[in-house]
């Protein structure tokens, strides 16, 4: 029987059963999600719910993966047409809008938001195979900054790997940091590492007397009072703007930290003029910089990673 509760995924040949004639169910009330699989069109498109929905068609045992299953741990991942299932068996299904993976091992799983999932470490180590070095570290720095893995768990995890890309694994776990706030922060962090920067320290933080935070910087070189900042689009804003420039005045005043600021447009679309400019200005401020930029980033900053 029908109620005013919004029903989540179900089976089209499961409609009679639960009181939706053929003429509601053509009509505006329910949306198609996969085919087969409807759902109240007042229900929000999520991943969850689309991983419920490809999990009602799916043959038995398939579990979510891969970019389904970074974005259901909360994982930053680029954008992805498909719905990922996978199976620790062969089959021999298809179905639009989902993309079904096989393995011959046994899958390590376990359960998000009541779904079967792969590990996050699991998850991680299916990705080497497919993202670049910055965007899977960029899900390793998340997965860790969420709580779902340690950085060593990760690390040993990505060393006794033993499915494909596991040396990439290992590079991308090797550089996954505790603390990390945004994709674009490990993008300007791996930047100033593979173009032969010291790698800036996470989060330096100073705190009042009462134990509250005073001061956080993002990345930083504590013992030269150089602070490395990334403003998104939404520091555009005027009031933000003013904050910002208040913040940094009173810390430059104060505690003698001197800022680089680091815009969008520098990091995505001028990535060789910011190389330049860091290793620049960070060598003038004391940071032991090469004599040269070294040229590693160019192999990794070509493609478009998740925006800020």
């Amino acid at each position: 029987m029908q109620t005013d509760d919004p029903l989540g995924p179900f089976l089209a040949t499961d409609a009679a059963a639960l009181g939706i004639s053929g003429r509601a169910l053509r009509g505006s009330r329910y949306r198609t999600v996969l085919r087969g699989v409807l759902v109240d069109a007042r229900v929000p498109d999520t991943v969850v719910v689309r991983s419920r929905a490809a999990l009602l068609v799916a043959p038995d045992g398939a579990v979510l993966s891969h970019w389904t299953a970074a974005r259901l741990w909360g994982g930053r991942v680029p954008d992805h047409d498909c719905l990922h299932v996978a199976f620790s068996r062969r089959v021999r299904w298809r179905l639009r809008g989902v993309k079904p993976h096989c393995f011959t091992y046994r899958l390590s799983t376990t359960r998000r938001h009541g779904l079967p999932v792969t590990t996050p470490a699991v998850t991680f180590c299916h990705l080497a195979r497919f993202l670049g070095l910055v965007d899977l570290v960029a899900l390793g720095d998340s997965l860790v900054r969420r709580g779902h893995i340690s950085e060593l768990d990760l690390r040993a995890s990505a060393e006794g790997w033993e499915g494909q890309c596991r040396a990439e694994a290992i590079d991308a776990a090797r550089l996954v940091r505790d603390g990390v706030d945004s994709s674009p922060e490990t993008s300007l962090r791996l930047l100033m590492v593979l173009s032969g920067l010291p790698e800036p320290q996470i989060n330096v933080t100073a705190h009042h007397e009462d134990g509250s935070i005073r001061y956080r910087i993002e990345l930083a070189f504590e013992g030269h009072r150089v602070a490395i900042e990334y403003d998104g689009r939404w520091h555009e804003e005027p009031a933000q703007r003013l904050r910002d420039s208040s913040r940094r005045s009173r810390l430059t005043e104060e505690d003698g930290w001197t800022f680089l600021v680091v815009t969008p447009d520098e990091l995505f679309n001028a990535t060789e003029n910011l190389v330049s400019r860091l290793h620049h200005e960070l060598g003038a401020l004391g940071v032991p910089v090469p004599a040269r930029p070294h040229d590693d980033w160019r192999r990794h900053f070509r493609l478009t990673r998740v925006a800020a």
